[in-house]
């Protein structure tokens, strides 16, 4: 991650939290979420205590399993091909740089 992000951006909070629910409404579009849906989810979420970010990133990890079996995915390969996606993309990018 640090290659493709940077390493400042790797280390902010603030990043990987906006990048985080960047992808998470790219996912919950992807599998079908409507938008007039998003609103009262965050009026959900926000009226409620905060929890725990490790708390939070268990029900993350909990949910994305679901998903993952509901569109009959493997989500530790899906993670995996997005490694090998970023690697690629990075490897072009500095042979393409080199020359």
């Amino acid at each position: 991650m640090a290659s493709s992000v940077g390493h400042e951006s790797l280390l902010d909070l603030n990043d990987r939290r906006d990048a985080f629910l960047y992808r998470a409404l790219e996912l919950y579009f992807a599998a079908g979420g409507a938008l007039d849906a998003i609103q009262p989810i965050i009026e959900k979420v926000y009226s409620q205590n905060k929890p725990r970010v490790d708390i939070a990133v268990g029900d993350v990890l909990y949910k994305l399993a679901g998903v993952g079996h509901a569109a009959d995915i493997d989500i530790i390969q899906a993670g995996y091909n997005k490694l090998d996606d970023t690697k690629q993309k990075l490897a072009g990018e500095n042979l393409h740089l080199s020359r």
